[in-house]
């Protein structure tokens, strides 16, 4: 569960820590408060995407870290996985600098953004008001009714199997096609092939060749260069080395008189050796340097060689001539060898056609058996929501072939009026009528996915009196459960929690910031009798406060 949460530097936030309870908690605030601020600010520390803009202060970065207890979950292996170090709290941190670059770390261990989405998706269930309009989706219907039929493994099993089938449908067909190649197709492949076989291409090759040619096309240059370096170092009448010896043998007389000169005349000898040495490399190197008009053609004719193929296949790396050729020898042996493949592959896609209905069949009969236990269970807590005249039916449709998520298709439908037959319910339902249908299923599957901690925002949206009483009720329950945080304006929500937080705004003679309290028991009166009558705060509002609070 959620225990806290410290935000610093984002959006109209300053600097913030909040500290979280188990059980049921509300925020409320008025509009344009800071509530949506304070959710994008936990998103982000989940693995939403950062962007700069969020920025209070522009010359600081902003940091976001929460704190998760994760004694009782099983998260041990995802930790070991992603070679983190496990600890029952977990902190998840996420920095955003001025440049906009955004850092992530799981306790203070540095990781991508996958990992730490990966793991914020098994902490915290973030259900929006806009989340209601998935319900008309099939894809989100279906995985509904999975979490509730505890299908994770069959689940599994049907996606591995329909990935293999995939891939061997597409290996099949790219064999089918080169099967439908004609013979002239067959002989360029084997004509390129050849080519590219028959000039025995070599790793680095170019780059030497075109080395010894500038060597070979300025051999005069070259072998001048170094007779005149000799000729300087010990040739000459006056060079080099007989000017080093005479240098040392004055240095010798010197030394006579002057004992230091000895070791200065020690470091000429040494100098002596080391330009005798080059002199010598100088020599054999001048003996070897020859032009050889007939080895610059050949090297040159290579080297024309390897661009003329590299203009031929489009490549712009000579090396990447031998990978071409790989290719076209594997593409050669696909073709000589597409009869047998064809029929080893046709033979494997029967087996796979067979196991993936066996396991799209075991799939649909388990959605089919939890049905009607998750139709009458939407029904009551529609009733306890004020629709007793509500309907939910989930219709499961053998789909047209198999896809990802089964061979199914699922329509929910719902009618809250009498008499009328249910239908789907992106044409029926209101938003008031979704949101309490999204409620209604939220209560059902957050107990069976394990995640710890759920948040609400405005899901109350289209509801309110003595609806808004039954769908905190609804809540409160849920929190027996599980963490249950819920953003609210609201009166009758308010009152069912067990922690409340106000977000409000405050304004001095720079900008405006966002700030939260947790409120005292009279703090709560005096903020669910303003949320009662508004602006002006009733003897009434305040008994009408305490009767909302003493009902949970």
């Amino acid at each position: 569960m959620l225990r806290r949460l410290r935000i610093t530097n984002y959006a109209l936030i300053e600097h913030l820590e909040i500290e979280f309870k188990s059980g049921f908690t509300v925020i409320t605030g008025e509009t344009g408060a800071g509530k949506s601020i304070l959710l994008g600010a936990l998103g982000l520390v989940l693995g939403a995407r950062a962007d700069s803009n969020v920025l209070h202060d522009k010359n600081s970065k902003c940091l976001v870290e929460a704190v998760f207890d994760i004694t009782n979950l099983p998260l041990q292996a995802f930790f070991s996985e992603n070679e983190l170090d496990y600890d029952s709290e977990c902190i998840l941190t996420r920095e955003i600098s001025v440049s906009g670059k955004s850092r992530a770390f799981i306790n203070d261990s540095p990781v991508n953004l996958l990992i730490l989405k990966a793991l914020g998706e098994q902490l915290v269930d973030i259900h929006s008001q806009h989340d209601s309009l998935h319900l008309s989706e099939s894809a989100f219907q279906l995985s509904i009714l999975d979490g509730l039929a505890n299908n994770d493994l069959q689940l599994k099993e049907y996606v591995s199997t329909y990935e293999k089938w995939q891939q061997c449908k597409f290996e099949l067909q790219q064999l089918k096609n080169l099967a439908s190649d004609t013979q002239t197709e067959l002989e360029l492949i084997q004509f390129q092939l050849d080519e590219l076989v028959k000039v025995k291409l070599q790793q680095g090759e170019f780059g030497e060749l075109n080395q010894k040619a500038e060597t070979l096309s300025h051999a005069e240059e070259i072998r001048l260069s170094l007779f005149t370096s000799v000729e300087l170092l010990n040739r000459a009448d006056v060079n080099v080395i007989q000017m080093l010896r005479d240098t040392k043998i004055h240095l010798l007389k010197a030394g006579r008189y002057l004992p230091d000169m000895h070791q200065l005349a020690e470091r000429m000898e040494s100098s002596l050796v080391e330009i005798k040495d080059i002199t010598s490399d100088l020599e054999t190197a001048e003996t070897k340097i020859q032009f050889e008009p007939k080895e610059l053609e050949r090297i040159q004719s290579r080297i024309s060689t390897y661009r003329q193929l590299m203009i031929k296949h489009r490549v712009s790396d000579p090396d990447a001539l031998l990978q071409v050729r790989n290719d076209l020898q594997r593409k050669l042996e696909m073709i000589e060898k597409k009869d047998l493949s064809i029929d080893q592959l046709t033979k494997t896609l029967k087996q796979l056609d067979r196991k993936l209905e066996e396991k799209a069949s075991d799939l649909s009969q388990s959605r089919r058996k939890l049905i009607p236990e998750m139709e009458r269970s939407v029904r009551l807590l529609l009733t306890q929501l004020g629709m007793p005249n509500g309907r939910f039916e989930a219709a499961l449709e053998t789909a047209n072939g198999y896809a990802p998520t089964g061979a199914d298709n699922l329509r929910f439908l719902f009618t809250a009026n009498k008499g009328n037959r249910p239908e789907d319910i992106s044409k029926v339902a209101s938003g008031g009528e979704l949101s309490r249908l999204m409620l209604a299923i939220k209560s059902l599957t957050s107990g069976k996915k394990m995640i710890p901690t759920i948040i609400f925002d405005e899901i109350d949206t289209g509801v309110s009196g003595d609806i808004a009483a039954k769908v905190g009720r609804i809540m409160a329950t849920m929190a027996h459960q599980m963490q249950l945080i819920a953003i609210t304006h609201l009166p009758q929500i308010a009152g069912k929690a067990a922690q409340h937080l106000l977000v409000y705004k405050r304004d001095d003679d720079k900008r405006t910031r966002s700030l939260i309290i947790q409120l005292s028991e009279q703090q709560r009166i005096e903020e669910i009798a303003r949320m009662l009558s508004d602006d002006i705060i009733t003897p009434a509002a305040r008994v009408a406060a305490k009767e909302l609070m003493r009902g949970f």
